[in-house]
């Protein structure tokens, strides 16, 4: 019996007109849509701030903090800026280029033309201290946000 299968594969393979490989062609297209996406994560930024007798009578609160923005977006992306109340009647912010007021309505800042990437930033916060403002630990009295543009 084994040798009549090994005739009949025998005789196909030689016969013309029997299995032969046939090549065909096709083309795929692909296509993918990523979301725009950016984050910003404190690298080194204190939660707290401790005011002395000594800043209180300068009237100010030097702070600096460091931020990693990650963002898939070509064209950049807006830092948002938001003051907490109590502590601080103005909050300037410096390492951007020239230094930004962060008032009651907050502020924003775009950067433009940034490749895709991570980006570290290094910023400076002084905190402009209200009459109010005594000795103590304090939250953070602005809060830095950042978004697509």
């Amino acid at each position: 019996m084994r040798s009549g299968w090994l005739l009949v594969i025998l005789v196909a393979a030689l016969h013309p007109g029997t299995a032969r490989a046939e090549m065909a062609t096709t083309h795929l297209l692909v296509s993918a849509y990523v979301a725009p996406r950016t984050s910003i994560d404190a690298a080194d930024a204190p939660e707290a701030v401790v005011l002395t007798a000594a800043d209180l009578a300068l009237g100010y609160k030097d702070v600096s903090a460091s931020y990693l923005v990650s963002s898939n977006v070509a064209r950049g992306y807006m830092l948002r800026f938001s003051a907490r109340t109590g502590l601080a009647r103005a909050i300037e912010v410096r390492g951007l280029g020239a230094p930004i007021e962060v008032g009651v309505f907050g502020a924003e800042v775009p950067r433009f033309g940034l490749t895709p990437h991570s980006d570290r930033i290094s910023l400076q916060y002084r905190l402009h201290l209200t009459a109010e403002a005594r000795p103590g630990k304090y939250a953070m009295p602005v809060a830095v946000a950042a978004t697509s543009l």
